[in-house]
């Protein structure tokens, strides 16, 4: 069961946040243009409801690649158990992506070469490996430095409240940091842009054509800055908990 709460968890942060981009990003769609504030709330919405939800089933909702490797690093995680969550993640993208091209086939086809690989995946304001590297690592470090020690001020309540609560934090820190450390998209997850990257290339997504994914930025940026934003955050909120 923890494992399934691993992917349903991620495929409901995903699909939610996919599903809204695909409704600004496409045509003949019913909200067709972007309102930041709206994009925030609903992305804040996705990862709150999967938190939850992930929670609720039992998982120890990770939902973050860079969260599963540190902590494999610092706090025990196996490593095949942590193979099946990672696994678990990037099969949660798979079918977040999956649904959307099936869901929006027609606004897809409607489309014809609008940008499409900027739904699944983000990408910076201004394109500057080292420094979109630098950010996405901090971005990161900062969103769950926020979720973490936001989770362990609940934890002492009863576990019928946990996880609603978890699912509040977590809202609270995407919509934090989406209005402000915002510079590389706020992806600050690998499996929200690099794992959904791979399914983009892979599926048949209609006007897809000759638009490529940025291999090299998802992998310097989303992928390994990311992730290491990720491990740092799982090391210092677990030391900090550990003293107080």
């Amino acid at each position: 069961m923890t494992y399934l709460s691993e992917f349903v968890g991620s495929f409901i942060f995903l699909l939610g946040g996919y599903a809204y981009m695909c409704n600004i990003s496409l045509k003949h769609t019913l909200v067709s243009t972007l309102n930041y504030i709206e994009l925030v709330f609903a992305w804040s919405l996705a990862v709150g409801f999967g938190l939850a939800i992930s929670a609720i089933m039992g998982g120890p909702a990770y939902l973050n690649p860079g969260v599963v490797f540190g902590s494999m690093i610092y706090n025990g995680l196996a490593i095949p158990d942590a193979c099946l969550y990672i696994l678990m993640e990037f099969l949660a993208a798979g079918a977040a992506v999956l649904i959307c091209m099936i869901f929006f086939w027609d606004s897809f086809k409607a489309s014809g070469d609008a940008p499409k690989r900027g739904i699944f995946s983000a990408y910076p304001v201004e394109k500057n490996m080292v420094l979109n590297f630098i950010q996405e690592f901090m971005a990161t470090f900062f969103f769950l430095f926020l979720v973490f020690m936001g989770i362990a001020g609940v934890s002492s309540l009863k576990a019928d409240s946990q996880s609603l609560l978890v699912g509040l934090v977590g809202f609270g820190a995407v919509a934090l940091l989406s209005l402000s450390l915002n510079s590389t998209g706020f992806s600050m997850n690998a499996m929200r842009s690099f794992f959904s990257s791979i399914w983009f290339a892979i599926l048949p997504i209609p006007n897809k054509g000759s638009e490529k994914v940025d291999w090299g930025y998802q992998i310097v940026v989303n992928l390994i800055g990311s992730s290491i934003g990720g491990i740092l955050a799982v090391i210092v909120t677990t030391y900090i908990k550990n003293i107080m």
